[in-house]
């Protein structure tokens, strides 16, 4: 079965592609979470340092966090699953949004402007500010 992906841009050079679609090719019986992995895999990586974390959303941007994929330093370091790890033929997952936070994705700007301001700084990692973050937005 085929999924359709759509991501968010990680560099202005990746603007041009926008809205870098793509088709991945994903066999019925995988679980979900094995999905994430093969998505994982399809995402373009960032030479940085700190850890970046894609949430992966039902059909569009503001569509239902069916989970998280987190990358250390161009590694695949974890993936989560929100949602009921059915098989893809079950799931009804037809196409999924992956949204990139990075550090400053999640910075509120100080009384000049400047983005310095961590939000949540009650998780300590990336991921679970990212997971607040989206609770957040429901």
């Amino acid at each position: 079965m085929d999924v359709t992906v759509e991501r968010d841009s990680v560099c202005m050079g990746d603007d041009v592609n926008a809205p870098n679609t793509q088709i991945l090719q994903v066999s019925g019986d995988m679980y979900i979470s094995q999905f994430l992995k093969q998505l994982a895999n399809a995402l373009p990586t960032v030479a940085d340092p700190e850890p970046i974390v894609w949430s992966v959303h039902l059909g569009h941007e503001k569509g239902t966090a069916i989970g998280l994929i987190e990358t250390v330093y161009q590694v695949r370091s974890k993936v989560t699953v929100f949602v009921s790890d059915l098989n893809m033929q079950n799931s009804g997952i037809g196409k999924v949004y992956c949204r990139y936070f990075c550090r400053s994705s999640l910075m509120k700007p100080d009384q000049n402007g400047r983005l310095c301001i961590p939000m949540y700084p009650e998780c300590p990692t990336l991921a679970e500010k990212v997971q607040k973050h989206l609770s957040a937005g429901k």
